[in-house]
């Protein structure tokens, strides 16, 4: 009896817990290291790779030098000049192949590019509070950590509150 009633409990539950958002899925301003400011708009996305979830980053938009945002998916200008093909920064995707560590509440093994420079490095990230996700760009035990603040749909622009990432798969 108490085998039946912990199948029929997990059945019911599996689906739940399979079909949950991943966790950091959602927008994230980035911060200029060297001068503290907004430097652009991030969105994190989920998307299958093989029989894995995983998780992706793709520029949404980018501020000028103003602290205004200057550009975003129906507006990009800026070249990324040292990334392959030289694609528009807005729209690049600068992280990808993030897989959910559970035991350590974090994601890593994924990859992250600097799209200034176009060099890739190894990538982990975290959430010390639900505010702040940190990510981190390692070669080795060396890297540096950037502290990237949650965003609330109502502080988008308007064409970035209701964004469709259901079809978005990273372009490494």
């Amino acid at each position: 009896m108490r085998k039946s009633f912990l199948y029929a409990l997990s059945a019911i539950l599996f689906p739940a817990i399979a079909n949950a958002a991943m966790p950091f899925v959602g927008t994230y301003q980035t911060i200029d290291d060297e001068t503290n400011t907004p430097k652009s708009i991030v969105q994190i996305y989920e998307y299958q790779d093989g029989d894995d979830t995983e998780i992706a980053g793709r520029i949404i938009a980018l501020y000028g030098t103003d602290g205004q945002i200057s550009e975003t998916l129906s507006n990009p200008t800026r070249i990324a000049e040292n990334v392959t093909g030289k694609p528009k920064m807005v729209g690049l995707d600068i992280l990808w192949n993030m897989e959910w560590d559970q035991d350590d509440n974090k994601y890593e093994d994924g990859k992250i590019m600097d799209p200034k420079s176009g060099k890739i490095y190894s990538s982990v990230m975290w959430q010390d509070t639900p505010a702040v996700l940190n990510v981190r760009g390692k070669i080795g035990p060396f890297g540096r950590t950037q502290k990237w603040n949650t965003m609330e749909k109502s502080a988008l622009p308007t064409d970035l509150q209701n964004i469709d990432t259901s079809t978005w798969k990273p372009v490494k």
